[in-house]
């Protein structure tokens, strides 16, 4: 099966950062709380996202399964420089055609 790579950050204080040649990555908005999102692959299987600005001044991430039956995608949890120094990067190998959507109503237009 094809996979795509997808990186998920936080940057400065106020932005989460979902990078990959998936539909929908992009740069999202955040001020308080937890940031949420999903991947979606195309047989439907999909992954909670879960992005939070501690007040430690540290990003945390993590990637989680959306409902039961998920067949676990590889997730590896890393400090990228040069993504964000003071954030976990979680780089997720996900099935080719997968989607990503903001489940966060800050990102509504």
């Amino acid at each position: 099966m094809a996979t795509e790579t997808v990186m998920i950050y936080g940057a400065s204080d106020d932005l989460v950062e979902v990078e990959g040649k998936i539909k929908g990555a992009d740069e999202f908005s955040y001020s308080d709380g937890t940031w949420e999102g999903v991947l979606e692959a195309p047989n439907g299987e999909s992954a909670l996202v879960f992005v939070d600005y501690r007040s430690n001044g540290f990003w945390t991430v993590s990637v989680t399964p959306y409902e039961e039956g998920y067949k676990a995608w590889p997730v590896e949890y890393s400090i990228i420089d040069a993504n964000c120094r003071y954030s976990i990067t979680a780089t997720v190998e996900v099935p080719e055609g997968t989607t990503f959507k903001s489940l966060s109503n800050e990102d509504e237009d």
